[in-house]
């Protein structure tokens, strides 16, 4: 049974590796300045920050899957499936889009950093959800998927309390704290 406590755990394991996955972006990003660079270096670094942390967000995801399954008693025998890393094209457009603070008149770096940071949130935080959606909805057991909101914006709260069963797609944004869970 998903209790809120587990529900806001999970979202805290996956806000860390988030966490640490911005960190190691602002590592990366520190010493460069000029805005092609930048881009560049995004182009670079962002198929390796999501590999490493997306797989890690998938993997944890999957745990909790089959954790939550065995705590709820279901019947026959499933594994959950981890979603795949999302492609260079993913992170390419996320790359080009997220510097174009820093080709106005003005560079605003901060805002680039908001932009790139939220993009790779985004990602992250779809490792997780598409883990358990792909898995909520091949499981022969489960009667779908819902969202459980992280926050308060009205469009996650418009499609929270939906059981989801014939689509895997999680309509999420940047900076969105809402994670998937199956329905048992």
């Amino acid at each position: 049974m998903l209790t809120s406590s587990r529900a806001s755990a999970h979202r805290r394991d996956v806000a860390e590796l988030v966490r640490l996955a911005q960190n190691d972006l602002r590592l990366i990003l520190e010493p460069h300045t000029e805005a092609e660079i930048i881009r560049d270096v995004l182009m670079a670094a962002l198929p390796r920050l999501v590999q490493v942390y997306g797989a890690a967000a998938a993997a944890l995801a999957a745990d909790w899957y089959d954790d939550l399954r065995a705590e709820s008693a279901v019947r026959g025998r499933f594994r959950a499936t981890t979603a795949e890393p999302a492609d260079t094209d993913r992170t390419d457009t996320l790359a080009r889009w997220a510097v174009s603070p820093l080709f106005a008149a003005e560079p605003d770096r901060p805002a680039m950093f908001t932009n790139v940071s939220g993009g790779l949130q985004r990602i992250i935080a779809d490792a997780d959800r598409f883990t358990i959606t792909t898995s909520s909805i091949e499981d022969p057991r489960a009667h779908g998927w819902y969202r459980i909101t992280g926050g308060a914006c009205s469009f996650c709260q418009m499609l929270a309390g939906s059981i989801y069963r014939t689509s895997p797609e999680f309509k999420g944004h940047n900076h969105c704290g809402c994670i998937a869970a199956p329905a048992f």
